[in-house]
């Protein structure tokens, strides 16, 4: 049985920098990579590639066997990406905006926005606008994003920066809940993370340019 997610020699750049180069792994449902390594090592760009948001100067990413197509529905439909700097508006309260991008996401069950909200801890903020809203408390609303997400893949960006304890355990509920039902996950962080299930590790310092 193949691979659910395979990066295969992957390299990115800056304009003229090579950030990196050699990249590859495989993950099967219910697994997750932790990607880590120095800032400027190109962690976020490796995610964006994965996404298909920027196209790797080499390699291929293939989903479920077939190579990811830049543009192919049912990829964007399988995928979630959130960057370290989500695009939420802050003019648009805590509720407006989840339910725009859960909007975004092709979620329209409208209903189950106090929930999330609820599940993130963000219900006496739900009407706050985002730009009120602490640094912690915008990283909870990015929690409420995953709480009902069900994309088949996470792709997500330093998702417990400004989290306190609490926050970071919800993170890892979240995560594991996902893992359990057979998503995946590829994971961008500087810090140990709650999780259950065991990652595969991947340091972008050990594929430097030389």
């Amino acid at each position: 049985m193949s691979a659910a997610l395979v990066a295969a020699e992957l390299a990115c750049a800056a304009g003229i920098r090579t950030l990196f180069t050699g990249v590859g792994f495989e993950l099967q449902a219910g697994g997750w990579l932790q990607l880590t390594g120095p800032n400027g090592t190109g962690k976020t760009t490796l995610l964006r590639a994965l996404a298909g948001l920027v196209r790797p100067t080499a390699g291929q990413v293939r989903w479920n066997g077939e190579p990811r197509r830049v543009g192919d529905p049912h990829w964007h439909a399988a995928c979630l990406f959130q960057g370290h700097a989500a695009g939420w508006k802050d003019s648009l309260s805590a509720s407006d905006n989840l339910r725009l991008q859960r909007r975004l996401d092709d979620h329209r069950d409208d209903a189950r926005e106090r929930d999330l909200l609820a599940r993130a801890g963000l219900a006496r903020q739900a009407r706050l606008p985002f730009g009120r809203l602490s640094a912690g408390q915008r990283r909870r609303l990015s929690l409420a994003r995953l709480a009902g997400a069900r994309q088949r893949l996470w792709l997500l960006d330093e998702p417990t920066t400004a989290l306190d304890t609490a926050g970071q355990q919800l993170f890892g509920e979240l995560l594991d809940a996902h893992l359990a039902n057979g998503g995946l996950a590829v994971v961008a962080t500087h810090q140990p993370l709650p999780v259950r299930e065991r990652p595969l590790e991947l340091s972008l310092a050990d594929h430097a340019p030389r």
